[in-house]
């Protein structure tokens, strides 16, 4: 039965639709369509605490698969730097596909949370919606990809001998690309009803058997040769095979996805509900890399020890924003549950516990890369120009880790809203309008500090003035 869901003692009670379009509790008991403990509605209780509850899985999860990749550029790796650099051409490429998944997965998560939240009817078939719109557009992506891999390749700017490896590579990765899409939006349904436990399993569990899969698929073991380089999706692909399918088993068990009786008006609204979300959402994690390539050809002109530098201070970097990244996921499905129940007095709440809890980890983790810059930096290269980039970077740019943590959750916090227009200008004015400008302002000053520098005084002013607009927002 689908009808509509409010929040009742920690679950999501089912009201019965009545004449005249009103809907009533039922005279039995309620229907959970969230019966896991771990799975309650946002709208209630402690801010603070939910927040807590629902960003640790996560941030484990994100951790796993951090690892994972990093685990990936080594083996891959071994076949010699040929192999290496094909995927680093490739690199562009998949983060647009994948950032069409997370802007993706943020519309629905957004539009899930608000129908929640509002005690709208029909969820499991908006639910549906989001994943056959995923699977829809996933699938025309993938076969636009592999017919144009070639083209790519020479789009990418390859040099003659590495072009029919990286199309190849292109080739393979792109089917698997649907599987990634679709988990991605599933697990963030799974989310918005408030079950961030499962995700945070169901990634690390992924990224483990990704672990077993990738030495065999790509160097080979017990008499297998080992597929080289198209080894590294075929291997992603079979970890994403069951996670996909624990997925849709658990939005099945929560109750919130149903296939019957399928409409195609009601799914074009759903999709255009979503995409008026996720396409901001995908273009505002699109410009990122953007911005990273300009800052990466600015460094250039000091050489290419200082981009390496650079780079090996960026992935020190990814590891380090974790948690900042985990309370993004968590903070959509937040403001959206309590925006579509009229409390916007506790998202005020949750950006406010946020930006404390960013500013205070962010200064520790700030000290802690200081203190410990040189040591980490030794563990990824011996080379003394790239040393001194890499402790140059760790010294000035984690200063602003906690405004960067802001503008993460900042705009989440705004896809949750349905004001994804307002998180694309804050994601712009931190990357191109501001970062780009003052970096190449501060290189042209003081070289390579200088641009550091620039890249932390920009995190702190778009992160003090991000945190300003969704307070007067709310």
């Amino acid at each position: 039965m689908t009808g509509v869901q409010r929040a009742v003692n920690g679950g999501w009670e089912q009201l019965v639709p009545q004449a005249g379009g009103t809907a009533v509790a039922p005279e039995v008991d309620a229907v959970p369509l969230a019966p896991d403990a771990l799975c309650t509605p946002m709208i209630d209780g402690s801010v603070a605490g939910q927040l807590c509850r629902l960003t640790l899985p996560v941030a484990w999860g994100i951790l796993a698969l951090l690892g994972y990749r990093l685990v990936e550029a080594w083996l891959v790796g071994q076949l010699g730097p040929g192999a290496l650099a094909a995927i680093s051409f490739a690199f562009p490429v998949t983060m647009v596909v994948l950032s069409l998944s997370i802007g993706l997965g943020a519309g629905a998560s957004s539009v899930i949370a608000r129908a929640l939240g509002a005690g709208e009817a029909g969820v499991p078939r908006l639910v549906a919606d989001a994943l056959l719109l995923t699977l829809a557009m996933g699938a025309v992506c993938a076969v636009a990809g592999m017919a144009g891999a070639d083209g790519l390749a020479r789009l990418l700017g390859a040099p003659p001998d590495l072009a029919p490896a990286i199309a190849l590579y292109l080739r393979v990765w792109f089917p698997s690309a649907i599987l990634i899409l679709v988990a991605s939006v599933g697990l963030s349904a799974a989310r918005a009803v408030g079950d961030a436990a499962f995700q945070g399993l169901a990634m690390a569990a992924s990224s483990l058997l990704n672990l077993a899969l990738a030495p065999v698929a790509i160097l080979g073991a017990f008499g297998h040769p080992g597929l080289g380089l198209i080894g590294a999706p075929v291997s992603s692909a079979l970890a994403w095979v069951p996670l996909l399918a624990a997925t849709l088993w658990r939005l099945h068990r929560l109750r919130i996805l149903s296939f019957e009786q399928l409409r195609w008006g009601e799914f074009l609204v759903s999709s255009q509900r979503i995409l008026a979300v996720g396409l901001p959402a995908a273009a505002t994690n699109t410009v990122i890399p953007v911005s990273a390539a300009v800052i990466t050809k600015l460094l250039a002109g000091f050489g290419a020890d200082v981009v390496a530098g650079f780079g090996l201070g960026t992935r020190v970097e990814s590891v380090a924003m974790v948690g900042f990244f985990a309370l993004s996921a968590v903070m959509n499905p937040f403001a959206g549950q309590n925006a579509g129940a009229g409390r916007p007095a506790r998202v005020r709440e949750a950006m406010r516990v946020t930006a404390w809890f960013c500013g205070l980890s962010g200064l520790a983790l700030a000290a802690g890369l200081f203190l410990a810059r040189f040591w980490i930096a030794t563990r990824f290269t011996t080379d003394p120009a790239v040393l001194r980039a890499a402790e140059l970077y760790l010294a000035l740019v984690p200063i602003s880790y906690g405004p960067a943590g802001v503008i993460a959750v900042a705009n989440a916090a705004f896809n949750g809203l349905n004001r994804p227009m307002a998180a694309v200008v804050v994601s712009v004015s931190r990357t191109m309008l501001v970062n780009v400008p003052v970096a190449c302002l501060g290189g042209w000053l003081f070289g390579v500090p200088g641009v550091f520098l620039g890249i932390c005084l920009t995190n702190i002013v778009v992160g003090v003035a991000s945190f300003v607009w969704v307070i007067r927002t709310t």
